[in-house]
């Protein structure tokens, strides 16, 4: 029984320390910031939808576009190019991307519950965080007749786990109380932690005693249970 106890708490810190290990050095993708999860393009002045628009990072590394591309000549085949850059006076493009799509996959007529966006990735951009990109689309030669529509972006980058964690700490209402929330914020993750580590050793724990050799109150009722059998 002792062994048993040993062995899941064993397991359970492991795991609580599997778990910051993961969050330390695990990548995830997350999307950037900016009302209703994307950056509209549109032109408010004119009420119209334009080619480029702006997206700004939260984090490093920014890496990758989902663009709502809208056609209207179904008989087209579209080249385009993807311009990045920054949102400064005469700056150059930092990534510049070029393919060929037909009409089918950027046509205007998007279903309801259908995703509208086209993913476009490229080598990560490392010093991102809090600058703002320019983004555009520029047709081919043989689509100059034909019209081409961003009528939104939607930003992403690979970062650690932690950086997340640490941009919602960071986050916290400031003031007076700042410094208190970010303490609550912290002992809620540490709980999280515990957490899932007595999780994992209660469950070690449940599945030996499932599979393990019966206590000793099973032995003696099963050895008083078939005495006076012959």
């Amino acid at each position: 029984m002792r062994r048993r106890r040993v062995l899941s708490l064993g397991l359970g810190v492991f795991g609580a320390a599997l778990l910051v290990a993961a969050g330390t050095l695990w990548r995830i993708e997350v999307r950037h910031s900016a009302p209703f999860g994307f950056s509209k393009t549109i032109d408010f002045a004119r009420l119209i939808a334009v080619r480029g628009g702006y997206v700004s990072p939260n984090y490093n590394n920014f890496d990758r576009l989902d663009l709502d591309l809208r056609a209207y000549a179904p008989e087209a085949v579209y080249d385009l190019t993807i311009h990045i850059r920054p949102a400064v006076p005469g700056a150059a493009d930092i990534r510049t991307l070029r393919f060929s799509l037909p009409y089918a996959r950027i046509s205007h007529q998007k279903s309801t519950f259908g995703d509208p966006f086209l993913t476009v990735r490229f080598p990560a951009i490392a010093d991102s965080a809090g600058r703002t990109y320019y983004v555009w689309v520029e047709p081919g030669i043989r689509n100059r007749d034909q019209v081409v529509a961003l009528w939104s972006i939607k930003s992403y980058s690979h970062v650690r786990a932690w950086s997340v964690v640490a941009a919602f700490v960071d986050e916290a209402p400031k003031g007076r109380m700042g410094g208190a929330v970010r303490v609550a914020l912290f002992l809620l993750l540490g709980a999280l932690v515990i957490s899932s580590g007595w999780c994992l050793s209660r469950l070690v724990a449940a599945s030996m005693s499932a599979y393990g050799e019966p206590d000793q109150g099973m032995m003696w009722w099963h050895r008083h249970d078939t005495d006076g059998i012959q």
